[in-house]
């Protein structure tokens, strides 16, 4: 049942977000592909208690968490499953949270055979819980939110950008800055956070965010979430997004084609 799993997500997104409020500023314990790319032991112990509270509660669903995600094969093997997948992010935003920066958000992510069903952003620092439940609603600490409305052309639009580990990530990131400066659009943020950059859409303190290389638990909340909020999430060149989908434009759907063709 939907609403059992959104219980579910609920409870292991608050949980892990107390985790990262008592622990912020942990020490890195090792990097991962990439230098900037940082791993805590916190990222660990929230994922591994997110993943109790899902086995405890539903032992046949799989489990996709960035944490122990393994090999690209690996990966893409999780993700054909059939039925139910979690897709968590335990700690969306590490590089902030290690640096004692209250921006980073729990991700969950819950799929079944394919398709996007509940989605889960926690906030801790600032106790925001946003949720979605597909063909539903999508709600911060319970009340509606919808997209802005304000931004109807991109040069009006307060659009938000990624900042990959991956130098290869990161130009096209940085290039795509530069010909959004204003006038292109009203002015430009990096965040450090995928979620809190979907979430922020999908409640209208961002009207645009792109990110040509995300991964599945980076996205697959904040994608239900922007969506069922009335806004629009597809690659950068337009086509559907699926959980495999690296590239990203998310919006408020009016500044879209413009995002697009602008990056």
């Amino acid at each position: 049942d939907v609403r059992e799993v959104l219980a579910v997500a609920d409870a292991a997104a608050r949980a892990a977000g107390a985790l990262i409020v008592a622990k912020v500023g942990a020490d890195v314990i090792r990097t991962k592909a990439y230098e900037a790319d940082l791993l805590t032991a916190v990222d660990t112990e929230c994922e591994e208690l997110i993943r109790s509270q899902v086995k405890r509660a539903f032992p046949e669903h799989s489990f996709l968490g960035e944490e122990t995600a393994g090999t690209p094969e690996c990966m893409a093997e999780v993700l054909s499953r059939p039925g139910w997948l979690w897709v968590v992010d335990p700690i969306d935003g590490t590089t902030n949270f290690v640096a004692g920066q209250p921006m980073s958000a729990v991700s969950i992510g819950v799929a079944c055979n394919g398709v996007l069903r509940v989605g889960v952003i926690f906030d801790p620092f600032r106790q925001e819980l946003f949720a979605a439940v597909s063909g539903e609603f999508a709600t911060l600490n319970g009340a509606p939110i919808s997209v802005s409305a304000h931004a109807a052309s991109l040069s009006a639009a307060v659009v938000a950008s990624g900042a990959p580990p991956n130098p290869r990530s990161a130009r096209p990131c940085l290039r795509a800055l530069s010909a959004l400066a204003p006038p292109r659009t009203r002015t430009l943020r990096i965040l450090g956070s995928a979620a809190i950059n979907f979430a922020w859409v999908a409640c209208g303190r961002l009207d645009a965010w792109f990110e040509p290389d995300l991964s599945p638990w980076d996205s697959a909340a904040g994608v239900l979430l922007v969506q069922e909020a009335g806004g629009r999430v597809t690659d950068c060149e337009g086509q559907d997004w699926s959980l495999s989908t690296r590239p990203v434009c998310a919006s408020n759907g009016s500044v879209h084609d413009e995002l697009e063709e602008a990056d």
